[in-house]
């Protein structure tokens, strides 16, 4: 046999042994890795001892606390935080959840909370603070905060959110903020909100403003602040602005 031929056959089964070797090695570390893998899932080396959370006003450390507790003494490994998290979005406050595990013991807990926007009258006369996506927060007033009637008639829960009709008038608060609007104003009492969605800002005086659908509120505030004020620098009595057109506002004097 040519030396040549006998040489290139031993080149080629060294080379088929190194392969074999080499995937040997790694079915081997794929076994070691799973092994390891099985036993510290069933083990409490990654058990959860402690969980934290970030600093929150309205959401109470107890609040925490009762819907993590499921997650303590479990492995990090195998821990379903999706659970944890929907039970943490279920807190009237609760804006968002993120749980990160944090080896080998810690879960921790990112929560970001509603700020009220608003206090909404329901129709049995309690007032809800809102936030601005109309979820409904707690049963509790707070005279810094827009009062929002709705004429329609509406019961509340901690948690739900508002009929369409009322959460969508909700922009007013803050066009209302913007630009020093409501310093300009006299003091809002109320903004009532008839059965299809039209608004109407009741001052002290009393004026009214109407503002019809939640619309251009930014123009209609606007509009309809500048002509207050010009009334009251001129000592004349004011009984309602229209505003529902900005560019055609009405007006009547009393």
């Amino acid at each position: 046999m040519d030396n040549r031929v006998r040489d290139r056959r031993r080149a080629v089964n060294r080379e088929r042994g190194r392969r074999r070797a080499g995937w040997f090695v790694v079915i081997a570390g794929v076994l070691i890795a799973l092994g390891l893998f099985l036993w510290l899932r069933s083990s409490d080396v990654f058990a959860v001892k402690r969980v934290t959370a970030t600093a929150l006003e309205h959401v109470s450390t107890e609040e925490v606390s009762n819907a993590t507790a499921d997650a303590r003494g479990a492995s990090l490994l195998t821990l379903s935080v999706k659970e944890i998290e929907k039970r943490l979005l279920d807190l009237p406050y609760v804006r968002s959840a993120v749980l990160h595990r944090r080896f080998p013991n810690t879960l921790e807990v990112v929560l970001q909370e509603y700020e009220p926007v608003a206090c909404v009258r329901a129709t049995d006369g309690s007032r809800w603070l809102v936030g601005d996506d109309g979820r409904v927060l707690e049963k509790k007033n707070d005279s810094a905060l827009p009062l929002l009637v709705p004429e329609s008639h509406l019961e509340i829960e901690a948690g739900e959110r508002l009929p369409p009709v009322v959460a969508k008038a909700l922009p007013v608060t803050g066009a209302l903020a913007e630009n020093g609007v409501a310093g300009a104003l006299p003091e809002i009492t109320k903004i009532t909100i008839s059965q299809g969605g039209e608004l109407t800002l009741l001052l002290g005086g009393p004026i009214e403003l109407r503002l019809g659908d939640p619309s251009d509120l930014k123009q209609k505030l606007k509009v309809a602040a500048t002509i207050v004020q010009q009334y009251l620098r001129d000592g004349k009595p004011l009984q309602y602005v229209d505003a529902r057109v900005p560019d055609r506002p009405a007006v009547k004097g009393k």
